[in-house]
């Protein structure tokens, strides 16, 4: 550990010009709202092209909500440099502009002057993310015109929806110059309470709940549901995390976001079950996992310690000092699906809609997925469901399927949890592909 330390801070040092690295990049701030100013962070591509918008502007959003693109989306996942500052050799700037965003406001480097700036819904974040855009557009006008895709994992899937909803008609008012092509929900949190419900027969078919755990489990998940049908929705936020409870108690601490990872046993008792679901959603890592766990904290220095003086950001800004608050100001929001607005997307726009999901994930596992997929109301519907699953082949290995019609597509990635570009970089190229022509 001293000797990583001692290295991050000597590159630290040669980071006086205003950049972290040696990539190509740009960030800034923008002030979405008095008071509520957004942090985005660019990296330019590295494709072997005359200029760099001659590929495509991707948008990366991390989970939560309250995780930071800048820091976890970047360093443990896509970005250029992973967290031991070694060069990450599927990272996808080598085909593509990839543009970090610290979003919700209050995430990461991003903040507000006053904890009641911070959303409290989906629509208010995605009406923030079009302001960010318009003042990234306005500091980076040579990229107006190029066609962006947003890609959200988890949250941030959720997220993107509403993005997409809010910047189509921004477009179309002609008070944005973006050109949105297409959006990647990756194991996202679309249907809340589809998801929970699934929990159950997933650890039931993979042996790691017998029938008592199982109906144990089932039984918390419908309280959820019941919760929600009533419109007690914080109640229902609530009763998804005692339910997660449940999940470590008879599985003896599964991995949520890879269900064959192996856990230690021992489970915490000094935080809720609310705050020990915040805190792996936030940081990206699985419950059990201590907050002084090695990697989390090197993401916390390297952020607040090296990071932040090499690009400049405010003494005052914390990196991840509101990622609480601002999870704690979703939680009337956070069980609620957004299917209306991934039908509104499809039955009114030509956008690409994308659901991609890591088949061993939990939190968002597939069966919960499939099950509000085959519930949307769309032209293509029927014909999406009697569509052909197809393989993908990638260097003669089948790393998943896929399966699609019209604007809608769905990938099954083999060998992968919640963060497929990380764990699955070869299935992520499918996907990528298939909706950028790159990748």
């Amino acid at each position: 550990m001293l000797l990583l330390l001692l290295v991050l801070t000597i590159l630290s040092q040669h980071n006086v010009l205003g950049q972290f690295g040696e990539y190509a990049q740009e960030y800034g701030y923008v002030t979405v709202r008095p008071g509520a100013h957004m942090f985005y962070w660019l990296f330019y591509t590295t494709a072997d092209v005359p200029n760099y918008t001659d590929r495509p502007l991707i948008v990366w959003l991390q989970g939560g909500p309250g995780g930071s693109s800048t820091g976890t989306g970047n360093f443990e996942i896509l970005g250029p440099l992973d967290l031991s500052l070694q060069e990450r050799n599927f990272t996808w700037i080598k085909n593509f502009n990839v543009l970090f965003v610290d979003n919700p406001v209050g995430t990461g480097f991003s903040y507000v002057e006053n904890l009641q700036l911070l959303t409290t819904t989906n629509d208010q974040i995605a009406l923030d993310f079009v302001e960010l855009m318009r003042g990234f557009y306005a500091d980076n006008p040579m990229f107006e015109g190029i066609n962006l895709y947003i890609y959200g994992q988890s949250y941030g899937g959720k997220m993107a929806v509403d993005m997409a909803l809010r910047m189509r008609e921004a477009e179309e008012a002609g008070t944005i110059q973006s050109n949105l092509r297409g959006i990647a929900m990756g194991n996202a949190w679309i249907s809340p309470v589809d998801a929970t419900l699934t929990w159950g027969p997933l650890l039931l078919a993979a042996g790691l709940v017998d029938q008592e755990g199982y109906e144990a489990i089932q039984a918390s998940a419908r309280e959820a549901e019941r919760l929600f049908n009533e419109g007690q929705y914080v109640a229902s936020t609530n009763q998804w995390a005692a339910t997660q409870g449940v999940v470590f108690q008879r599985t003896t601490n599964v991995d949520f976001y890879n269900i064959l990872t192996k856990m230690p046993t021992n489970q915490p008792e000094s935080r809720s079950a609310l705050e020990l679901s915040r805190d792996m959603l936030i940081h990206n890592r699985p419950y059990g996992s201590p907050m002084n766990d090695p990697v989390v904290y090197t993401l916390n220095y390297m952020m607040n310690n090296l990071v932040k003086p090499a690009l400049g950001i405010p003494d005052h800004v914390v990196w991840g000092s509101q990622s609480n608050a601002v999870f704690n100001y979703q939680n009337g929001d956070f069980m609620k699906p957004v299917t209306e607005g991934i039908e509104k997307l499809l039955n009114e726009t030509d956008i690409i809609i994308t659901k991609y999901n890591g088949n061993l994930d939990l939190i968002c596992d597939t069966p919960g997925q499939i099950l509000w997929v085959d519930r949307l109301k769309w032209p293509g519907a029927e014909a999406y469901k009697n569509a052909t699953r197809q393989p993908i082949w990638e260097n003669d290995k089948l790393e998943g399927y896929y399966k699609a019609y019209g604007n809608f597509r769905f990938f099954w990635i083999n060998v992968a949890g919640h963060s497929v570009p990380r764990d699955n970089p070869a299935g992520s190229n499918a996907f990528l592909r298939d909706m950028t022509s790159f990748g």
